[in-house]
């Protein structure tokens, strides 16, 4: 039989756990180690990005001294052509093409990476398309096979004029649900920003996510009120560990960092016209499909470079 003092005790338990959760979480959060580049895979797709493409890999040369592997990865490529890793890997200092494997592009991209010791891969997006003929339908097929099963941080370049060492001044790394690369795409994020950059961590609450949630809540309890703000506090307590880390990091650093709890609606990127230049940093959950929609969806609409860090294994490891 149903008392009036249940509800009291069911409050009581989650402000235990809660407390619980939040003594778990707090307390003095230690510097995240920058990730930085040391060997990179810069994919070729025979269209006008590949010249954004190798830009970016000459700032990573000089940034890091990184070494520099180039794939040629065109579609439908025979004996006969031109390889262009061959005759283009001589624009950035000390790179060196690498043969292609047969197969479709995806599959010769996975398999050098497979063959190859890199821990960052870059290529473009749409793949073997013009950005700006195709806009906003632009991810493909080859960027649908990667965030399936790439194992390898990768920056997809995205428009001509967002050059990669133009953007690294300032980072928004985009995190749409708590998953366990979280800690590591920030890393990155610190590893690959400018000195004295700007660093933000845009915490999202996409619209439909918010309304599965509220209807859920108030179908257990009829009675309770639940708004976007209160879900956006929530939000930030589970990434109290990530927000701290971040935040000693670049005060270590010397860099600038700010929270945004921020609607999905609003969340970077916003247009496809934006001419601010910016990193997105993206951590992706292995076999996590709404996060690869959602990843999908910011690259979609992203005239930014965009580096995903994901937590696939790799199948020999």
């Amino acid at each position: 039989m149903s008392t009036g003092s249940e509800p009291n005790e069911l409050d009581r338990e989650v402000d235990a756990s809660m407390r619980i959760f939040e003594k778990a979480q707090v307390g003095s959060a230690a510097s995240l180690t920058p990730i930085k580049p040391s060997r990179i895979l810069v994919v070729l797709d025979g269209s006008s990005q590949d010249d954004n493409t190798l830009a970016s890999a000459t700032f990573l040369r000089e940034q890091f001294n990184t070494e520099t592997l180039v794939l040629d990865a065109r579609d439908g490529k025979t004996e006969q052509d031109e390889d262009l890793a061959a005759t283009r890997a001589t624009e950035v200092s000390g790179a060196r093409p690498i043969q292609r494997q047969d197969g479709d592009s995806y599959d010769a991209i996975l398999a050098a990476l497979k063959e190859l010791s890199v821990d960052l891969l870059i290529l473009p997006s749409p793949f073997g398309r013009s950005f700006e003929n195709i806009g906003t339908d632009s991810a493909g097929t080859v960027m649908d096979v990667m965030l399936s099963r790439c194992p390898t941080p990768m920056i997809v370049m995205r428009r001509d004029d967002q050059q990669l060492r133009d953007c690294v001044q300032h980072i928004e790394m985009v995190v749409g649900s708590e998953c366990e690369v979280e800690a590591r795409a920030a890393a990155w994020s610190f590893g690959l920003a400018a000195e004295s950059a700007n660093v933000t961590l845009n915490l999202v609450l996409e619209k439909e996510q918010f309304e599965n949630i509220r209807s859920i809540i108030e179908a257990i309890q009829p009675e309770a009120q639940i708004d976007a703000e209160q879900f956006s506090a929530a939000l930030t307590k589970t990434h109290h560990a990530l927000h701290g880390a971040m935040a000693k990091t670049a005060s270590t650093l010397g860099m600038n960092y700010e929270l945004h709890p921020i609607a999905g609606e609003v969340a970077p990127p916003n247009s496809l016209d934006e001419s601010k230049r910016l990193l997105l940093v993206l951590p992706l959950e292995v076999d996590d499909r709404f996060g690869q929609g959602f990843v999908q969806d910011r690259i979609r609409r992203s005239p930014h470079p965009v580096l995903i860090v994901s937590g696939h294994v790799p199948e020999n490891s």
